[in-house]
């Protein structure tokens, strides 16, 4: 039989308090978080519960919203737990955590009464900026005050005052695996005790731990945990399955064997998580005993999710859940609304775009679930912004326009969600794009490493296109600039001797672009004006004597523009082009440097060709997003052919849009069905011509439907 004294020692390892059974001595450790403990109480159990932080320091940095968690141990012979837990995140500091407990013990089996806990965490995210910003992990600690009221061997009343200290540390360990994650902590750094007339240190203990996601459809993940006990030699272990069937239900099963003597067993465990309360439950079994423990634990989230990036992963998560749910329940119309509702947010989202093209029923579907009046549409759309829900808030916002176009109050809600899915937009791309980003900012520190700064800035502008609030290319192009200048004064150079040797060979025009180009780079140069002076003369004097050949020498004459004068001119429409794209005029930006361009090909000056290039690219690709954002609205207001010309206008503008290509196939898909429903219904009614008729235009509108061809020819062959 293990001694009281040896047993208290073993309990502080694991930051609970024990329970003494004097029948056979077994410790039954109250940890107030069943996700962990139902996973083998590993420490990377990843739990979303606040008292996830008992097992690891670090535990709380996926948390994100405030959250309180009620938890509730039994154990036998009335031996029972409550506690309470608050976490309140923050978007840029890390999230901070409190918890309280208490306990009542059985005396006679314990020789405890009760207990008092009160914990303090705080966890900090480890958020790597380049290429890309991606959060590896974390680093926490927790400081912990308990209060025990004890006997002594003689019979007294004690009292025990104990605090400890806690560190641990979450990583990704994505240089191995992407799926791979790591885990250490220390545990029990804190004061010493006098336990029945003995003096005794708080046990220290280090545990490692490692994660793997096996299967991400049913977020299936194996986890294994080493124990170190400083007061033990043998070396401890435990490990678990953890996975998500159906929304919203996960389960768990563990294992562990800590080498002590008392925790050794099966432990098992499930919870419902919904997108505002969690409920879970574990049972650990203790081998060589008829003794279990029970944990039930109730989460509440309330207030806005501060880290607008990882709202948008959250709220992704959550509705597709509920979709791919009413999805698997043949609940086909409702699930086709959710991932609807899902694109209108995440346009680009492969797992509701596959489900999508997997559906045929109707389109659209009443919303009975609530009022037909505005101003409860407007409430609903407040209060989902207010909570980064945006794709409730966009949904309901739509609603109420519906009812009443005019409303300022849900335009203007409706812009800042469209504002709040643009930055989303930003994020989700930004992962969407990982690959290629690391890829040119793997070039440009080459090329800036080389003193090549010319292609670093073209590579770190390749980044921008992609995601313009690139942190790493936003301050390496602030770095380069200067240099970049100097850059420009030696390809000036370059330039003007081009222009030399044209100039020398009697090709003025010629040796007239290369000047031009050159003084542009370099405006403080005198000899580059001379030289284009003296093409200016020669051309014009080649001009003056083809002019006194021809009978319209007046008209010819007014033609003729002056180097100076192209120079001025060109350069006044394209500041016009620039500020007109600055202002996001996209219309007019393309009409000027359109302008710009037909000039700069019949007066051979191309010193703004790839300017032009890169605006004329740039702004068609703006307009081309603004006409499919206009289509996907009227789409959702089931303006169908005026959302179809919208998509026809956007891929007009940028033939890439692929988004808008998919927008078009789908609602052809759509009208294609309609008329392939209507022509089944015509048939059945007697009505053949009239079906046939149908039929073939649900053929016009999709060629290769082969369910309507097979109708088609089975009804003409009647």
């Amino acid at each position: 039989m293990i001694s009281k004294k040896i047993l208290l020692v073993l309990v502080i390892v694991f930051l609970n308090i024990p329970l003494f059974a004097s029948s056979d001595g077994f410790v039954y450790v109250l940890n107030p978080d069943p996700y962990s403990q139902s996973i083998g109480a590993s420490i990377l159990s990843l739990s979303p519960s606040v008292f996830g932080f008992f097992t690891n320091p670090a535990s709380n940095y996926k948390n994100v919203s405030k959250e309180v968690q009620f938890s509730y141990y039994s154990i036998y012979n009335n031996n029972y737990g409550m506690n309470a837990g608050l976490l309140i995140p923050t978007e840029k500091i890390g999230n901070f955590s409190i918890a309280l407990s208490g306990a009542d013990l059985n005396e006679k089996e314990t020789g405890f009464k009760n207990f008092l806990m009160a914990a303090v965490n705080y966890v900090y995210p480890i958020v790597s900026d380049y290429p890309v910003k991606t959060e590896k992990g974390s680093v926490g600690a927790t400081l912990k005050f308990y209060n025990i009221a004890a006997y002594n061997n003689g019979g007294l009343d004690r009292t025990i005052n104990l605090f400890s200290f806690d560190i641990g540390c979450i990583y990704l360990l994505d240089f191995i695996d992407n799926d791979l994650t790591g885990a250490l902590t220390i545990k029990n750094l804190g004061n010493a005790f006098e336990f029945d007339g003995y003096s005794l240190n708080q046990a220290q203990m280090l545990t490692a731990s490692a994660r793997y996601n096996l299967y991400d459809l049913y977020k299936v993940a194996i986890v294994g945990d080493m124990v170190k006990n400083f007061q033990i030699t043998d070396l401890g272990y435990a490990c678990g399955v953890e996975a998500k069937p159906v929304y919203p239900l996960s389960l768990r099963v563990g294992w562990r064997d800590y080498r002590d003597g008392i925790n050794k067993g099966i432990t098992a465990g499930f919870s419902l998580e919904f997108d505002r309360v969690n409920v879970s439950y574990s049972f650990s079994d203790i081998l060589n005993s008829d003794n279990d423990q029970h944990i039930f634990s109730l989460g509440m989230y309330f207030g806005k999710i501060p880290d607008t990036g990882k709202a948008y992963e959250h709220y992704l998560s959550y509705y597709l859940n509920k979709a791919n749910y009413d999805y698997k329940k043949k609940n086909y119309i409702s699930a086709r609304k959710q991932y609807e509702d899902i694109l209108s947010v995440y346009p680009n989202e492969s797992t509701a775009k596959r489900y999508v093209k997997l559906l045929s029923e109707d389109l659209y579907q009443t919303d009975m679930d609530f009022s037909d009046k505005a101003e409860k549409f407007l409430a609903r759309a407040d209060s989902a912004l207010l909570k980064n829900n945006l794709v409730r808030a966009k949904k309901y916002y739509e609603k109420a326009l519906d009812l009443s176009p005019k409303n300022k109050q849900a335009i203007e809600g409706l812009n800042k969600t469209n504002e709040s899915i643009r930055e989303q937009e930003i994020y989700a791309n930004r992962k969407k794009h990982q690959k290629e980003i690391s890829e040119y900012w793997m070039k440009a520190m080459k090329y800036y490493d080389n003193g090549e700064f010319v292609y670093a800035k073209d590579e770190l502008n390749k980044i921008l296109e992609i995601d313009p609030e690139n942190a790493g290319a936003i301050q390496y192009l602030e770095f380069i600039q200067k240099k970049v200048d100097k850059v420009t004064a030696v390809q000036s150079h370059n330039l003007f001797k081009k222009g030399l040797t044209e100039y020398e060979n009697k090709n003025y025009e010629q040796a007239l672009s290369y000047f031009n180009a050159a003084y542009l780079s370099n405006t403080e140069r005198n000899d580059i004006k001379e030289y284009i002076a003296k093409c200016e003369e020669q051309i014009n004097a080649a001009k003056q004597i083809a002019l006194a050949e021809t009978k319209n020498t007046s008209k010819n004459e007014s033609k003729i523009l002056t180097n100076k004068r192209l120079e001025a001119q060109m350069k006044k429409i394209y500041d016009s082009g620039v500020e007109q794209y600055t202002l996001k005029d996209y219309k007019n930006a393309v009409k000027t440097f359109t302008k710009l361009k037909a000039m700069s090909e019949e007066n051979r000056y191309y010193t703004y060709s790839e300017q032009i290039k890169s605006y004329l690219s740039k702004s068609n690709k703006a307009l081309s997003t603004l006409a499919y954002n206009e289509g996907k609205a009227l789409e959702m207001r089931e303006n169908l052919i005026e959302a179809y010309e919208k998509y026809k206008e956007a891929i007009a503008y940028d033939e890439a849009n692929l988004a808008a290509k998919q927008a078009m196939d789908t609602i052809n898909s759509v009208t294609a069905q309609k008329y392939y429903d209507d022509g089944l219904k015509a048939f059945a009614s007697g009505d053949k011509d009239k079906s046939i008729e149908l039929l073939k235009k649900a053929l016009e509108v999709e060629p290769n439907k082969i369910e309507a061809k097979r109708a088609l020819e089975r009804i003409q062959n009647q």
